[in-house]
């Protein structure tokens, strides 16, 4: 059995190198990760210095972010589009998870733009040790900009501020001080994705428009529990080609009813994820019902739900949602919250977006 197993090896280390597994969101290691950008396909994933002290209710918690930009050929105007983001704050009685909304920030190469502040009101009193760092990612949702994929780059820092009833002022100033550059795929918009709802064996259509000639991109149709990346439709939009690109999928009879994820990506020299969606699977009865009209991608896509802590030991947590990003000049959602004992129907954690290199 050794020997078997040492003629096995060179074999193994001669085939080729399988792709990284991503990390699954919302799932941190207990050891503190480096202050600097340990960013897997072009995503944020930033931890700084976490607040330290005992804060009463109502004290504000505020938390922002900044990109700068720089491109191979100067451009006196860019657009980043950054998804919707999520704050961790290791805290008692419970960790305070915070969503942001995506945004989209025009600069000229060489600056730097903010994205406004999102707060949240503490409702009751918290304390923090600052021992583990706070975090901010994207979920595996890669940036997206204007610019063609390889000649924009950005590095984004962050910082939270917690302000008193008593006007106190505690703030973490912008970090990490050392962040690596990503570099975000160009723009593709999302027109449609259709069906919301499907009874199987049936079609998801996904279409996309945007500078999206010479690109190749990919929608994936999985489970989460148990993950199965089941299907998927990888497919090169030629130089030339049309403007408003769709990709479909096949959602085989086999899938029980339950939520599955759609997942666009796209294939430059690394793959990047665009947009992760939801789609409903139903069955028949479900289908025969007066309420099976699939609600619109923007009311799937950013919502923000918050569990109150209700006594001691009930989480703080405000859920994120994928919103594709919109065109220049329209602006984005408002980040909004409200309190409840459970999560409301059709929500779920951040883990729910797990996904893999496709």
């Amino acid at each position: 059995m050794a020997l078997l197993l040492l003629t096995l090896v060179p074999l193994l280390r001669a085939g080729p190198a399988p792709p990284p597994t991503l990390a699954m969101p919302g799932a941190h290691p207990a050891a503190p990760l480096p202050r600097a950008n340990t960013s897997i396909n072009d995503i944020i994933e930033l931890n700084i210095t976490s607040p330290v002290g005992q804060f009463a209710p109502g004290s504000l918690l505020q938390v922002t972010y900044r990109v700068a930009l720089q491109t191979t050929t100067p451009t006196p105007s860019a657009t980043v589009y950054v998804p919707g983001l999520v704050a961790s704050f290791p805290a008692v009685p419970a960790p305070i998870i915070m969503f942001l909304p995506g945004h989209n920030l025009t600069l000229a190469s060489g600056a730097t733009a903010a994205a406004a502040p999102t707060g949240f009101t503490l409702r009751n009193t918290t304390s923090f040790n600052g021992t583990h760092p706070s975090n901010l990612n994207s979920e595996l949702v890669a940036l997206m900009s204007s610019e063609p994929f390889g000649t924009a780059s950005v590095v984004v820092q962050w910082n939270w501020t917690l302000r008193t009833a008593d006007g106190a002022v505690t703030s973490s100033g912008w970090g990490p001080t050392t962040s690596a550059a990503i570099h975000p795929a160009q723009v593709a918009f999302l027109q449609s994705l259709s069906p919301r709802a499907v009874l199987p064996p049936a079609s998801v259509t996904a279409c996309l428009t945007g500078p999206i000639q010479a690109r190749t991109f990919s929608l994936h149709a999985e489970t989460a529990k148990p993950f199965d990346d089941f299907v998927a439709n990888t497919t090169r939009n030629p130089l030339g080609g049309p403007s408003t690109f769709c990709l479909t999928v096949l959602i085989p009879g086999t899938i029980t009813p339950q939520t599955i994820l759609m997942h666009i990506w796209d294939y430059e020299s690394v793959t990047l994820l665009l947009y992760v969606l939801k789609v409903k699977v139903v069955n028949a009865t479900a289908a025969a019902g007066p309420n099976i009209a699939p609600p619109s991608w923007t009311s799937l896509a950013n919502g923000v739900i918050a569990l109150g802590a209700v006594g001691i030991g009930l989480a703080v947590v405000l859920v994120a949602r994928r919103e594709p990003p919109t065109p220049p000049g329209v602006s984005g959602p408002t980040a909004t919250s409200r309190s409840s004992s459970s999560p409301a129907s059709g929500g779920g954690p951040p883990s729910e977006l797990r996904t893999k290199r496709p």
